[in-house]
This record gives structure tokens, C-alpha cells and sequence, in this order.
């Protein structure tokens, strides 16, 4: 996942991920996980990753900061090296707080396994 993000991000200059693609690159890879554990899973990492709300796709996604385009880090609320637009976010005190809201946004899309959505379209695929 994390080498994804990257070369997504980096080599692609693109913006993230959302969370059912992250669980879709994970099981495919042999290494299943839940919401609470891939949101965990980035909090712990030496890079720091971004939870971003796009607009164009009408969906949270989880990057690398854009310095040139987001806002500066400090801005934002964050667990460990996992940080959220708490603007975008809001009412999050905890970690657990976090992890349920993506879960009631998100595990629908991965228990119907539609796990991208068309940019086009807007709808889960």
C-alpha cells in the first residue's frame, strides 16, 4: 500500500487513494485488512499521510501532502503521522472517532466490492 501511495502520489503526481481502493490494493496483495487497520497501519509510518476531501470526486482520499497545493501541515488535526482536514472532518476527538466515520462512509463500498469510483460517472464501480 504504502509503496502504491507512492508511486501514485510521487511518480504520478496525483492525490491519493480512497479507502476502499486501499483495502482493494491490500487484499489483493494477500494482505487483508480492515478500516481501522489500514487508517492505523498509516498513522504508524515514518511519512506522514493525508486524509483529503476531493471535491472533483466528491470523495476523501489518503495521500502525501502536496506543499504547493495544500495547506501547510500544521493546519491540520492529526494521530501520529496520519493527519485529516478537520474542516472537512468534523466532531473527531479520537482515533476510534475517525475510524467510525470512514467505516460508515466507506465499508458499504467494500461489502459490495466496488471498490473505485468512476470519475466520470460519480458512481462506485
Amino acid at each position: 500500500m504504502i509503496k502504491e501511495i507512492d508511486i501514485h502520489c510521487i511518480d504520478k503526481g496525483r492525490y491519493g487513494f480512497t479507502v476502499p481502493y486501499l483495502y482493494k490494493i491490500e487484499k489483493d496483495s494477500s494482505r487483508e485488512k480492515s478500516i481501522r487497520q489500514i487508517l492505523d497501519y498509516l498513522s504508524k509510518q515514518k511519512k506522514q499521510y493525508f486524509i483529503k476531501y476531493c471535491g472533483e470526486l466528491e470523495e476523501f482520499i489518503i495521500g502525501l501532502h502536496k506543499a504547493k497545493e495544500d495547506a501547510p501541515v500544521y493546519m491540520y488535526e492529526n494521530f501520529d503521522n496520519l493527519f485529516y482536514d478537520q474542516d472537512e472532518i468534523s466532531g473527531i476527538e479520537s482515533f476510534d472517532d475517525l475510524v467510525g466515520f470512514m467505516v460508515e462512509k466507506y465499508q458499504d463500498k467494500i461489502d459490495k466490492q466496488t471498490f473505485s469510483k468512476n470519475y466520470d460517472t460519480k458512481l462506485w464501480e
